[in-house]
């Protein structure tokens, strides 16, 4: 008998059901964030990114932000306000700056790193 492995795709309601894509304006609403915020942060034009913000040319950069918001909301055991709590605050291991700045500022590196070790420690 062969039995079926379900894989379930973390954050689902983050892509276009249509194209199957990571959507921009998705990402902003399930982090309260603006779009114009989201286009900052991939080197984007806001308008652009409004007007199609499932592009194929969005999604490399769009899976960054994905992927740092899918790691703290299973930090954080599926809570997604405290999430939203954590990426707000100032954090003493990023210099006192919230980890929202650089998402705001298009500086994903250190706060994917940062994400990263704690993941990789499940520190918090």
């Amino acid at each position: 008998m062969a039995t079926t492995q379900t894989i379930r795709v973390p954050a689902p309601e983050l892509f276009n059901p249509r194209t199957g894509r990571l959507d921009a304006t998705r990402i902003a609403r399930e982090l309260s964030i603006p779009v114009t915020t989201i286009a900052v942060a991939i080197g984007r034009k806001a308008p652009g990114v409004r007007k199609h913000p499932d592009a194929s040319s969005l999604q490399s950069e769009l899976r960054r932000i994905y992927r740092i918001w899918v790691t703290l909301v299973e930090l954080f055991a599926g809570n997604k306000a405290v999430a939203r709590q954590f990426l707000n605050a100032p954090n003493r291991s990023l210099e006192r700056r919230a980890p929202i700045e650089f998402i705001e500022t298009g500086d994903l590196a250190p706060l994917e790193l940062y994400v990263d070790a704690m993941n990789a420690r499940q520190l918090i």
